[in-house]
């Protein structure tokens, strides 16, 4: 993920831009997380703002830039948590309400990892050449799924070289997500 040691530089830099892809970034990850504990929108977007704060106040203290996302997920989860708390103050049985919050928590911990896992091939993919990041988007992103033929019509290649050349881009995928360059070994 050298796209994020960039970005991070450039935002402690003072770069607005950078910040704004930062945040675009990481948007789908930070959102997915209340959502899973099944806040509504407008809650989301609160704990959104309050994690993007957070990101701000303490990039500069990020020790590692390869666990940005899962940094991101916990002050996420944290900031959810303590945002149904404050709620459930309000409740004429906050006790049961809060035991009902543990479980979910650990629904949305299990979920959280399948959602890190999905933001790390996202960030990957955007990362893949041509034709590759549109094959692979094709085939495994949009909904509905094109046809093989509406592909090939789009990438202007014989619907028979698609086969091969997803093969060759899941390797090139593969590869992103470990962290290894094209034709390296680790």
């Amino acid at each position: 993920m050298s796209g994020d040691a960039a970005l991070i530089r450039s935002c402690l830099a003072g770069d607005e831009e950078a910040w704004r892809s930062l945040v675009h970034r990481y948007r789908r990850l930070i959102y997915s997380i209340p959502v899973a504990h099944r806040l509504p929108a407008d809650q989301a977007d609160e704990v959104f703002q309050r994690v993007c704060l957070k990101l701000v106040e303490n990039l500069s203290r990020l020790r590692k830039v390869e666990s940005l996302a899962s940094w991101l997920g916990t002050v996420t989860r944290r900031e959810c948590t303590a945002l149904l708390r404050r709620a459930a103050r309000e409740l004429p049985d906050p006790e049961e309400f809060l035991l009902q919050l543990e479980d979910a928590s650990l629904d949305a911990e299990q979920g959280l990892a399948a959602i890190e896992q999905e933001h790390a091939v996202r960030l990957a993919l955007e990362e893949l050449d041509e034709p590759c990041r549109s094959l692979l988007e094709a085939l495994y992103v949009e909904q509905p799924r094109p046809s093989y033929e509406e592909i090939s019509r789009r990438l202007s290649r014989p619907v028979g070289s698609l086969g091969p050349t997803r093969a060759r881009c899941l390797k090139k995928l593969a590869g992103k997500l470990r962290g290894v360059g094209p034709g390296e070994r680790k």
